[in-house]
């Protein structure tokens, strides 16, 4: 093999094994919410705080 053929071989693997971990990341478990969705979720309420807090008067 050519060093560029194994450099081409090598970003087919890092690409099958990016969208695994991304598909872990996303695919809910035991029809339970997703990791993606609980961090979404926490970061909505997070956000939902902060603007509350600066809402109020000093």
């Amino acid at each position: 093999m050519t060093r560029i053929t194994q450099r081409g071989q090598s970003m087919v693997e890092y690409l099958v094994a990016g969208a695994i971990v991304v598909a872990l990341i996303a695919w809910p478990i035991d029809g339970h919410e997703s990791a993606l969705a609980l961090m979404l979720d926490a970061i909505r309420v997070a956000y939902h705080k902060f603007i509350a807090a600066i809402s109020l008067p000093q």
